[in-house]
């Protein structure tokens, strides 16, 4: 009988603890806390936002980026 794997237990931040966080591309130190090593935007199960305040989320992200707040890539 094969044993089941036990899922990876996954860095959680719940980020929507505060209902009042509101993103904004002005606040990079916020953003960079959704941003993993390799500069990808963590999921929404490990942030605790729902899809709507992820997609925002994303695209002050994404903003940031653009304006260079937030980097494209991190080097490690």
């Amino acid at each position: 009988m094969k044993q089941k794997r036990k899922p990876k237990k996954e860095k959680i931040i719940k980020l929507n603890i505060d209902k009042r966080i509101v993103f904004s591309y002005k606040e990079p130190e916020v953003l960079r806390t959704c941003i993993n090593e390799q500069g990808m935007l963590a999921g929404r199960i490990q942030t605790g936002l729902s899809r709507k305040a992820q997609k925002k989320l994303a695209v002050e992200v994404k903003r940031a980026r653009h304006l260079a707040l937030l980097p494209f890539v991190q080097t490690v």
